[in-house]
């Protein structure tokens, strides 16, 4: 998981960053909870139910505010001190779980006296602001983004920790998956591998589709049953604290592919493979979409691929740069992205092929491992 130095590095970080310095710095999304602190709550608990957590920085110290019912993750916690009021005793009625982080949350800062506050504009409850009024605010949102994409090395081993889950959940899909079983069984089937593989539970989400469904580029898992010799496709991310992996292969299930769908493959794979030689640091992400379209276009199938060339990932999902023809974005050092090339083709079939890569200056690290095949 996330390390103390990480942490602390990264808070170090968000507060060069600031072209104006608060005083306190107020961060509640759940993503930043665990970037700046190493905190994130099990979504598998009741203690989790309708709570959030509150982290509060200064210039020196990091303090947590969090309700004792969440005690068990607030001590993993890489801050200086936690504050764990009681919301709920099990003994007496609890009044609103929210409101009671809030109101605790202004008594620390009371204490504080901070005139200028830092703040999530798109997260902030409207209590601060109100409480506050005669504050300075000055809104931290537009520097997260680009502090997020150089993964340092301890987010990168959560990464890898998540793909590591997720390619056994892909391999399992590959060898398990049988004609009959519907698509909400092979979900069940790779989220049991993946959490053997992480050796916890995990979340798992993304596109589980099989037969025609594929021509229609993703969707949930549904009662549908796959026959043999149908496409079955898998894009899927594991969550792993707050971090995911995200890729995708497409196989045909008991049986051998039709020489168009072994056509598409093939130009999923030169698409894959020009897209992957545009890779380092610097590179402009509208140009490694173009030339991922260009292969399309040379095979006369670009009217087939119907989404985005590819994208970033980590906390988010997708988050910058973002591989679109459009995109503004340039590739840095540090980046950890996705390329999925897909065609879509009415009456032979879906299928999309998706890695992951860590951005270097001279090219990439494949980080995914997972087998692109068409044929197990």
């Amino acid at each position: 998981m996330l390390t103390p130095e990480g942490c602390r590095i990264r808070r170090q970080r968000l507060w060069q960053a600031l072209p104006q310095q608060p005083e306190v710095i107020l961060i509640s999304d759940p993503q930043h909870l665990y970037y700046f602190a190493g905190y994130v709550q099990s979504p598998f608990v009741f203690r989790s139910n309708d709570a959030g957590a509150v982290l509060i920085l200064t210039s020196e110290k990091a303090f947590l505010v969090a309700d004792s019912m969440l005690r068990l993750f607030a001590e993993s916690a890489h801050v200086d001190e936690v504050i764990a009021p009681v919301w709920y005793d099990g003994k007496h009625s609890a009044p609103h779980r929210e409101a009671h982080l809030l109101k605790n949350v202004i008594e620390h800062m009371k204490k504080l006296n901070a005139k200028s506050i830092g703040l999530e504009y798109a997260q902030v409850p409207a209590g601060v602001v109100t409480e506050f009024k005669d504050s300075q605010f000055i809104n931290i949102d537009p520097i997260l983004p680009g502090l997020k994409r150089r993964k340092d090395p301890d987010e990168l081993e959560v990464l890898k920790r998540s793909m590591r889950a997720g390619e056994a959940g892909m391999e399992a899909g590959l060898h398990q998956i049988q004609p009959g079983m519907t698509e909400l069984e092979i979900y069940q089937l790779v989220q049991n591998a993946a959490m053997k593989a992480s050796e916890g539970q995990v979340v798992v989400y993304g596109d589980f589709v099989t037969g025609p469904r594929t021509e229609q580029v993703g969707g949930m898992p549904s009662a549908r049953q796959v026959q043999a010799g149908e496409l079955v496709l898998l894009d899927f991310s594991t969550i792993i604290g707050q971090y995911r992996a995200d890729f995708a292969n497409t196989h045909v299930c008991s049986g051998k592919p039709s020489p168009r769908q072994k056509d598409m493959y093939l130009a999923c794979m030169e698409a894959l493979d020009t897209g992957e030689k545009k890779l380092k640091a610097g590179a402009l992400a509208k140009d490694v979409d173009r030339a991922v379209r260009q292969v399309f276009e040379s095979k006369h199938l670009n009217q087939y691929f119907a989404h985005h060339t590819g994208h970033g990932i980590g906390l988010g999902h997708p988050e910058a740069p973002f591989l679109v023809p459009e995109s503004s974005d340039t590739l840095l050092a540090g980046d950890v992205l996705t390329l999925e090339p897909g065609l879509y083709i009415k009456d032979v079939g879906g299928m999309r092929f998706e890695r992951n890569y860590l951005i270097t200056e001279t090219g990439y690290e494949l980080l995914s491992k997972h087998r692109l095949t068409l044929e197990v």
